[in-house]
């Protein structure tokens, strides 16, 4: 699966743009400011729905325009292709059209067209809250899976319902009856997802250590995610236990939307510990486990999107990532579909990413280009 063609219409910078991309390699090079990550941004909207840089919309609609346009035609080796059209308006709902049809949105996208997305942006997986790393494993196995996307849905609503009881109480709108009704429902549910989400993080974890091991260097990174309660009657007894807390508060103090997950550099954590280097290294592993977790259920590698990535990492470091980046091929022996950014194409030819496929299609843009 790959995205062939796309064309972005007043999107960040770019009043109108159409590329071509190769199923290999495609580097897109240029100078600072001349709209080279907003590409991938675009790429990765037509995947997902939203953006991997902002959750304000209307930041990405080019100034002096009200709306923005993309468009996307995929291809795969595996199922037909898909054209993705999403619409957005200042003050409106976003329209998403796959192949000519009006879709319920985001939820139709996720797991079509799969891409891995690897920027700076990123790297808040691995420095940030429990928040950001549960963020990132939620799209991972939504994009696997739509019974666990169905779940999360599911389980979301019933917080939000709730917390929105918890907050009538404390307004002196409601009693604890209004909480009560929720408890089971959310309990139910509560365990279900942390039963999907421990079977998938023992995935993730074997997919994690085949990179490591394909590395081929002393390196140790692992993903804990600790044991969770499986009886539903402790849970809802927590609930309880909790309530009166939770409505001070007026959210719920107890299940799956706390979980965090600790990146751990040779069995120490890495948020607490890391330098500025285990970081970056421990996010490229990361994000060519999720390409090879995506590869393992979906049964190829989605579009892998390098933001610029080898500008900060040494040279020696690179190249074993660009071998190890070679190694990794779909069942038909074919490349990974990759699209690069770059200020500096000697670099990205030092360290040898231009051999990664025979074929390898270049687009530079210019300021003038991008407006």
């Amino acid at each position: 699966m790959g995205i062939s063609k796309i064309t972005l219409s007043s999107f960040r910078n770019h009043s109108q743009k159409e590329l071509d991309f190769g199923d290999g390699l495609t580097v897109v090079w240029g100078e600072n400011g001349t709209g080279k990550t907003s590409l991938l941004e675009a790429v990765y909207f037509l995947s997902f729905g939203k953006s991997f840089k902002t959750h304000k919309q209307e930041t990405l609609v080019k100034e002096g325009y009200s709306s923005f346009f993309l468009k996307g035609v995929f291809s795969s080796t595996t199922k037909k292709g898909d054209q993705v059209n999403i619409y957005y308006k200042k003050q409106s709902t976003q329209k998403v059209l796959i192949n000519g049809k009006k879709t319920s949105g985001r939820k139709s996208l996720i797991g079509k067209n799969p891409v891995v997305v690897l920027s700076p942006e990123e790297q808040e997986i691995t420095k940030g809250g429990p928040s950001e790393r549960r963020r990132f494993f939620d799209r991972v196995f939504s994009v696997c899976s739509g019974g666990y996307l169905i779940e999360l849905q599911k389980y979301r609503k019933l917080l939000k319902q709730r917390n929105a009881a918890l907050l009538r109480i404390k307004k002196g709108l409601g009693g604890p009856g209004d909480v009560v009704v929720w408890n089971e429902p959310l309990a139910k549910s509560g365990i279900k997802l942390w039963s999907i989400r421990t079977d998938f993080f023992e995935k993730f974890k074997n997919s994690l250590g085949f990179v490591v091991d394909s590395y081929g260097e002393d390196i140790d990174i692992e993903v804990s995610y600790p044991e969770k309660q499986k009886d539903p009657n402790v849970y809802l007894e927590e609930l309880k236990k909790r309530e009166q807390r939770d409505t001070v508060l007026c959210r719920t103090t107890f299940g799956p939307h706390l979980d965090d997950v600790s990146v751990l550099w040779f069995g120490k954590n890495l948020k607490f510990v890391g330098s500025q280097g285990e970081h970056k290294i421990s996010l490229v592993f990361l994000k060519l486990a999720e390409m090879n977790f995506i590869k393992n259920y979906l049964g190829d590698f989605p579009t892998l999107l390098l933001d610029d990535l080898f500008a900060k990492l040494d040279l020696s470091r690179s190249k074993k990532l660009v071998s190890l980046l070679k190694s990794m091929k779909s069942e038909n022996n074919k490349p990974i579909q990759t699209i690069v950014t770059t200020t500096d194409l000697l670099n990205i030819e030092k360290i040898g990413i231009l051999s990664m496929h025979e074929n390898t299609t270049t687009h530079q843009l210019t300021k003038q280009c991008s407006t």
